[in-house]
């Protein structure tokens, strides 16, 4: 597969996918969710033992793209967010270590592709926020509950609040604070410890300690998209960014 929006890169065992829409703050298009998938099913198809997420430019992700609301209908949105998901879940459930090495930003569907990852090194300048129920969009709940609890998980999401790389520590949502300058040596660290495992024991350590809740989650996020009608949730969203909800 080629790669326009993101590159792919493996070495040994240890994949890399930078996500480069650095001009769009690399929010989440129909094409980029689409290459992402195909990244990831290269990665796996490969021996890789680490798949690592980063994002180009100033920002991990800004989150869901909005920038062509305006043309979309719900259909459209709904297809988008569905496939948004079962990337969320490839991820989330691969039998691999993942890692995500976030900076600037990460916002929406973006913070929900860091909690997706096993391993989050956040830079101590990041930035978090997850907006999706200020849209009554029911996405990443249940894996944001394995990482963070139940009741961290509902004041995050309730009040959409902007976290600051203290805060996700604290918080559970990133599994360190690391500079930038140190992430390539973490990454080593990382892999040497995966790798004290066969890929047969990670795989199934994953498999035993993640609740499998694809199904739910996916039914859970067609209803709150169907249950009225969602671009117009969508649009009022999108004329509050820039201000404090």
């Amino acid at each position: 597969m080629n790669f326009s929006l993101l590159s792919f890169h493996q070495s040994d065992d240890i994949a890399s996918i930078t996500l480069a829409r650095g001009v769009k703050a690399n929010a989440l298009s129909a094409e980029l969710v689409q290459e992402f998938v195909g990244a990831l099913e290269a990665a796996l198809a490969q021996g890789t033992r680490v798949v690592v997420i980063r994002g180009e430019g100033a920002h991990f992700c800004a989150g869901f793209d909005l920038s062509d609301l305006e043309s979309e209908t719900d259909e459209s949105l709904i297809e988008r967010l569905k496939q948004a998901e079962s990337m969320l879940q490839a991820l989330y459930y691969a039998p691999v270590a993942t890692a995500a090495l976030i900076h600037g930003g990460a916002y929406g569907a973006g913070f929900d592709l860091a909690m997706a990852c096993d391993y989050r090194l956040a830079a101590p300048q990041v930035r978090f926020r997850m907006p999706s129920w200020k849209m009554g969009i029911a996405i990443g709940t249940h894996r944001l509950i394995s990482r963070v609890g139940p009741e961290t998980a509902f004041q995050c999401l309730r009040s959409a609040a902007v976290l600051n790389a203290g805060d996700a520590l604290s918080g559970k949502f990133v599994t360190e604070i690391a500079d930038e300058v140190t992430w390539d040596r973490r990454l080593q660290e990382i892999a040497a410890e995966v790798r004290s495992l066969s890929a047969d024991a990670y795989a199934q350590l994953k498999r035993l300690t993640l609740a499998d809740t694809r199904a739910a989650d996916m039914k859970a996020l067609l209803d709150s998209l169907t249950c009225e009608p969602l671009k117009p949730r969508m649009a009022r969203y999108a004329g509050t960014l820039g201000k404090r909800d």
